[in-house]
């Protein structure tokens, strides 16, 4: 099957995180985003704060949200996307319909950097986006 984030490659750093559940009710990519990107738990609301208040003197935007950065989506899969002078990123959310009460659930983060200034803050982000992502994700197909 091919997936929306599939375009975006290759890139210079992409990770998947995934999940195969058996829920209640079946699951979708807006109900995920919703959980993911829309309901932070204070802890992951203050680290958000306090990244945007460290890029902002660097010459990044910092963000106000995630909803106006869904670029596309179909049943399956919704997309964010951000793309700045430092690199571009996307956010691919997948739920694939159910089949005998189970589906299969993912994050995909692709990100392509543009320039020297995008690897340096990547590096600095990026154990935070792993720990983020990976709370996050769990908590929403839990």
């Amino acid at each position: 099957m091919i997936k929306l984030t599939d375009k975006y490659l290759p890139a210079d750093y992409c990770d998947i995180v995934s999940k195969r559940i058996k829920p209640d009710k079946p699951l979708s990519p807006d109900y995920i985003f919703e959980q993911m990107f829309c309901n932070f738990p204070k802890p992951v609301a203050w680290l958000m704060n306090l990244r945007n208040a460290i890029v902002k003197p660097l010459g990044l935007k910092g963000d106000s949200g995630f909803r106006e950065l869904v670029s596309e989506r179909n049943e399956e899969e919704i997309i964010l996307c951000k793309n700045d002078k430092h690199l571009d990123f996307q956010v691919g959310i997948y739920c694939s319909k159910q089949e005998e009460g189970w589906q299969e659930t993912s994050v995909t983060t692709v990100v392509k950097f543009n320039n020297f200034q995008g690897r340096l803050y990547f590096i600095g982000i990026w154990m935070f986006h792993k720990l983020m992502v990976g709370i996050l994700f769990r908590k929403a197909v839990r």
